[in-house]
């Protein structure tokens, strides 16, 4: 009976959850969510909230000590919705809505619980990719540095040039005319 109660909990969940969220590529973010969020409803440190397992795209499970006992929560993300419901505590059902921002892959929720103090904004962002990273190194210099480079830059290509002019320039010449050969190489 308990295998059959818990398949129908996590098939309820599979149903309720739309699939198809923007956020779903993004598996750090999900799970820094739900951890945030778990934390936030149970008013606990989100260090206290462990991370056991996916379940399946979309949905993880989390362990926090609560109610004088170990208990387990199911935390589904998708669509524009964090579906939190509890594995012993079944009627701690919770349906939270999240912003997600592409451009900054954020996500963003706006909860709070009665018995926490705390009323700040979560905010979960996922791990940017090493391009993305030295594009923000790139533009968050100032411009004069920025300006510098770029002048460092153009300087050295200049000087590239104009040796590559001279060498080419010498080449072209007759061996008599060449002003960096001595008098002897220029007998041979």
């Amino acid at each position: 009976m308990r295998h059959v109660t818990r398949f129908l909990i996590a098939l309820l969940l599979a149903l309720v959850i739309p699939a198809g969220a923007s956020a779903t590529d993004f598996e750090d973010m999900d799970i820094c969510l739900g951890r945030q969020l778990l934390a936030r409803m149970l008013c606990k440190d989100p260090i206290e909230v462990s991370y056991v397992a996916q379940i399946r795209q979309d949905l993880y499970l989390f362990s926090v000590f609560y109610a004088n006992r170990e208990a387990r929560f199911f935390v589904g993300v998708g669509g524009k919705y964090i579906r939190v419901q509890g594995k012993e505590f079944q009627k701690m059902t919770r349906t939270i809505p999240y912003h997600f921002d592409a451009t900054a892959k954020c996500a963003v929720v706006d909860y709070s619980s009665p018995d926490c103090p705390t009323n700040e904004r979560i905010v979960c962002c996922s791990q940017k990719t090493v391009e993305e990273q030295l594009d923000d190194k790139f533009w968050n210099r100032p411009i004069p540095e920025l300006l510098e480079e770029d002048l460092r830059r153009a300087l050295q290509d200049t000087d590239t040039t104009k040796q590559e002019d001279k060498e080419k320039a010498n080449q072209q010449r007759p061996p008599s005319q060449n002003p960096e050969q001595t008098p002897d190489q220029q007998a041979q």
